[in-house]
């Protein structure tokens, strides 16, 4: 299992507000991070930085050499919550900070086990061969609005609230997270992306970047596509190799 990953701030935006970590914990574990911030000219950068550093530092601390007699989810769940609460009071103390928060999308590979925890928008992909198919679920008004039937897709890429989410880091002083999970075997991979990447790059040339991607080491294709789309935000991928078989829940 290997992981690497690339951030762009895009044509448009003056600042980078997203943030990634990849960290090897042993040769069969490790975890990748991804947060796409908002809030204030500096807010959303803060956000997401500390929720990843603050990620990192409760999964390093709880996955160590007993971590298989551990809940998984549990352990994740509790990062993402601790996370919250430190974006929550930073957000709360500061005034130029408040009204901050962040999406997360972690994923923890264990074995061919790739487990995915997320809140917002950001996403989290398969790719098998030329297939591609969705790990996570909006958690957006318009997402909540084709659902109920009241929008149709094409109407929702132009939707005034398209890019209000409804779940958030750092918002409340407790978080929903959702969990999806993959069986990865050799050949497959797991993409993270915020949405400056698969609003501005066409999602179907995801397997083909990625396979450009993992020969390469580099994940710059990436951020080639969506610049070339417009750039019209910040940009993240994030890939973790492997072979998978989709499972989903909430």
């Amino acid at each position: 299992m290997r992981g690497f990953g690339k951030t762009d701030r895009g044509l448009c935006r003056e600042i980078n507000q997203d943030s990634f970590s990849f960290c090897q914990i042993s040769d069969t574990l490790c975890y990748a991070v991804l947060c796409d911030g908002m809030g204030g000219e500096n807010g959303g950068n803060v956000a997401s930085e500390l929720t990843v550093r603050d990620i990192g530092r409760e999964l390093s601390a709880a996955l160590g050499s007993d971590a298989e007699q551990k809940d998984l989810r549990t352990i994740m769940e509790q990062a993402i919550s601790h996370a919250n609460l430190v974006v929550n009071r930073a957000a709360r103390d500061t005034e130029a900070l408040r009204g901050m928060g962040t999406t997360v999308v972690l994923a923890v590979a264990e074995g061919n086990t790739v487990t995915i925890a997320h809140a917002g928008d950001s996403r989290a992909y398969l790719i098998h061969g030329e297939e591609l198919s969705q790990l996570t679920h909006d958690h957006t008004v318009v997402q909540m609005l084709m659902e109920r039937g009241e929008i149709t897709e094409e109407e929702a890429l132009s939707h005034p609230q398209r890019h209000y989410i409804t779940r958030a880091v750092g918002v409340d002083c407790e978080i929903r997270v959702e969990f999806s999970q993959a069986e990865l075997g050799e050949g497959d991979a797991v993409l993270l992306c915020s949405d400056g990447l698969y609003n501005y790059a066409d999602p179907t040339d995801f397997p083909r970047l990625v396979r450009e991607a993992l020969e390469s080491g580099d994940a710059s294709g990436f951020i080639d596509a969506a610049n070339a789309g417009g750039g019209g935000d910040n940009i993240t991928a994030v890939i973790l190799s492997g072979d998978a078989k989709e499972k989903i829940d909430g």
